[in-house]
């Protein structure tokens, strides 16, 4: 009821506005901020509208339904080669530094006595302080190496390593060009790669105890590394400036300079910076960015730099616009841009803005299966350019699920987040998982046998023989976990790894969707007629009479659709639990044989079929790119994982639109060998087909090497006699 009458509250507003001629601005906003939303919109001035994060801010900005918006650098880095209608109108300077026009910006630092050139660094002693900083980004810190090595044609290609990945390559190519040195961690950030730092130990020679992993979170532990017997440093210049204007350094001032870009020195007191890295951004659209900037400068007059006004605006809503608006309540101040720039222009004017460039001709074929997939892959793409991940993600879009397991087969791509219920047909294609997106348990599936509360013929598994049966789909996880049940209890043979043979052979009529097309691998062996006898032909959508597809057209496709066969023509149904409207009418037939005694399909986990992972990250099995794969997915969470504040969020919405790339219910990722219940019920629904497959290739393997000696002997003798 408080919903509705916010949402009352908030038309009302907009329709007065429009009756009087006045424009309500509408301005990006966290859920957290709700409280101060709702005193924000009583002004009849502003009203926020709430985004999961500031992509969607930017996406909404770019498409006009919202005006203005507070981003970081980082953000703005991602979206800044995409979005054309979006400009800068300010920055968050903090008031103690109104005067600097970036946040921080990066310099080298070197001893005088070194002659120059960037050509004249190889096996000098190299201190880097490490990647634990989340402002930047890596594509920052890495910035001096990469532009020395490709100056030195010291890159990574050429590089042969144990791991074959991209990643160790590029890590031996900064090993073997630079001295001793300390190029602190983490390097990746995942305890399975840590044997990176024993096996390029020199890279660890000059950090304390010559661990590359436990050095203090601080940009000045570099300039300690150069002075203490190192000959290059990558810091920042206020760390430089506080570091040498501190009473105990000041006599080391003329021994040390600045490395600039072009390889010149210079002193101490000229300082050249490599790149510099933003304040917190006021972005607005094109179209409204004069009138909003007029309308802030006068509401913030008293924290605008280049004003001398103190006093705080008679406003009531400017107070809760400040804390939603302003980075931190107190301490910053806006500069304000009369000329507004593209983000693009702007960020442009203090650092490289990153495209995904390919090092080596290598990348990670990512496929999409819609428009607003491939966008998000492209954005995740640019995302990962700018924190320096290698491979490069190219994103390549197909018709559907099922085309992208067969361009994974066909290496058209490389990699695709399929449905769970895909792992029966994936597995006939050659494909293997990388890892399994985890969600909470109630995202888990979990398969039940449906029967009608009012049969009393079908009372144990047995029965189920020749019955009318409605699956969601043919060779979907709820088919697949019917089939390894029933062969468990020997009521379908384990004879045979047919398994569409077999469930062809033990059911009635039936609808199992899909059983009719190659996508679904599907054996010569089944009767299709039969299997798709029972479906039906959605009247709006399809344009045939008869109808047996997996997707919409046909009316008993997914879940819902097997409960209505089961409802109105079938005999028992295998759905994944979950809420349907209208379960009343049905009961469950448990795993171990007895019928729930209550009606409804909410049933505990001891009566389900199995409880597994809902989805999984899938390649080619065996393929020379899985090791840069998996690399490439532990970046992916560590950087744009589940948790808030980071610049692009891989599990989360985007541009208003659900699962894309992953299923928004994803909150990290989990190895294939994990121990957890779900995710080895999984593997061990999939495996128990593959081995049967594998023994019964190895017998058929091994009756030929018996037989056929005898066969060609048999016609040798038969040649002889003739």
């Amino acid at each position: 009821m408080g919903g509705f009458k916010a949402l009352v509250f908030v038309c009302s507003i907009i329709l007065f506005a429009e009756v009087f001629g006045e424009e309500i601005y509408k301005m990006c906003a966290k859920q957290k901020d709700a409280p101060d939303c709702n005193e924000i919109g009583r002004s009849e001035r502003l009203i926020c509208k709430q985004h999961l994060h500031n992509v969607d801010c930017m996406l909404s900005i770019e498409n006009g339904s919202t005006h203005f918006g507070r981003i970081t650098p980082e953000e703005g880095l991602v979206g800044a080669n995409f979005l054309k209608n979006v400009v800068v109108i300010g920055e968050f300077r903090l008031e103690t530094a109104q005067n600097d026009d970036s946040e921080f910006g990066t310099v080298v630092l070197t001893r005088k006595s070194f002659g120059g050139g960037l050509k004249n660094l190889r096996n000098k002693k190299y201190c880097h302080p490490g990647f634990k900083f989340d402002y930047g980004g890596d594509y920052m810190w890495k910035e001096f190496e990469n532009v020395v090595l490709k100056e030195n044609n010291a890159e990574t290609c050429s590089k042969t390593v144990e791991s074959k990945t991209l990643f160790e390559k590029e890590i031996k190519a900064v090993s073997e060009f630079f001295g001793p040195s300390c190029r602190a961690g983490p390097w990746i950030g995942f305890d399975e790669y840590d044997s990176l730092y024993n096996r390029y130990s020199k890279l660890c020679e000059l950090c304390p105890n010559k661990n590359c992993k436990d050095i203090p979170n601080t940009l000045t532990y570099s300039i300690e590394c150069l002075v203490n017997g190192g000959d290059v440093a990558v810091t920042t210049l206020h760390m430089a400036q506080e570091y040498f204007n501190k009473s105990e350094n000041t006599n080391k001032i003329q021994e040390y300079g600045y490395l600039c870009t072009n390889g010149d020195v210079v002193g101490l007191d000229r300082p050249c910076i490599w790149s510099k890295q933003p304040w917190n951004i006021i972005i607005a659209s094109r179209n409204s960015e004069a009138a909003i900037r007029k309308s802030l400068q006068e509401w913030f007059s008293k924290y605008t730099i280049g004003t001398t006004s103190s006093r705080d605006s008679d406003e009531q809503f400017v107070y809760p616009l400040k804390k939603v608006l302003f980075p931190v309540e107190a301490g910053t101040k806006i500069k304000f841009y009369e000329t507004a720039p593209s983000l693009l222009d702007y960020l442009r004017g203090y650092r490289t803005v990153p495209t995904p460039i390919e090092k080596c001709n290598e990348n990670v074929r990512w496929c999409t299966v819609s428009q607003a997939e491939q966008q998000k892959c492209l954005w995740l793409s640019q995302a990962a350019a700018n924190i320096a991940l290698q491979p490069t993600i190219k994103c390549i879009q197909s018709h559907n699920k099922f085309a992208c397991l067969e361009d994974i087969k066909t290496d058209l791509v490389d990699l695709v987040a399929a449905d769970a219920h895909f792992g029966y047909i994936s597995r006939k294609k050659n494909l293997a998982p990388l890892a399994y997106p985890d969600t909470d348990a109630s995202n888990r599936i979990k398969p039940v046998i449906v029967i009608k509360g009012s049969d009393t013929t079908i009372t144990k598994l047995e029965d189920l023989k020749t019955k009318k049966a409605c699956f969601p789909e043919y060779g979907g996880i709820e088919w697949l976990a019917f089939i390894n049940l029933t062969r468990d209890r020997g009521i379908l043979s384990k004879a045979s790894c047919d398994y569409g043979k077999l469930i062809t052979d033990f059911v009635g009529d039936s609808c199992m969707p899909g059983a009719h097309d190659r996508e679904h691998e599907a054996t010569i062996e089944i009767d299709k007629d039969k299997l798709c006898k029972l479906c039906q032909p959605h009247p709006y959508e399809s344009k045939t009479e008869i109808n047996c597809n997996s997707n919409s057209e046909n009316r008993f496709y997914g879940n819902a659709g097997a409960l209505n066969c089961l409802k109105e023509v079938g005999d028992f149904a295998v759905v994944s639990a979950g809420d349907y409207t209208d379960s009343s009418d049905f009961k469950v037939l448990c795993r171990n044989g007895s019928v729930a005694s209550y009606a409804g399909l909410n049933v505990d986990d001891n009566c389900v079929l199995t409880i597994i992972v809902d989805s999984e990250v899938l390649s080619k099995k065996n393929s020379p790119k899985n090791s840069d794969l998996q690399v490439i997915l532990l970046h992916l969470e560590s950087r744009f994982g589940f948790y808030s504040n980071k610049p692009f969020e891989v599990f989360n919405i985007f541009n208003n639109t659900m699962d894309l790339l992953f299923k928004d219910s994803t909150r990290g990722l989990t190895r294939v060998d994990s121990d957890k219940r779900h995710i080895k019920n999984f593997v061990n629904l999939l495996s128990d087909h593959e081995k049967c497959v594998e023994i019964k290739g190895n017998n058929t393997a091994i009756q030929l090497q018996v037989t056929l000696p005898i066969v060609l002997t048999s016609l040798t003798i038969l040649t002889v006699l003739k």
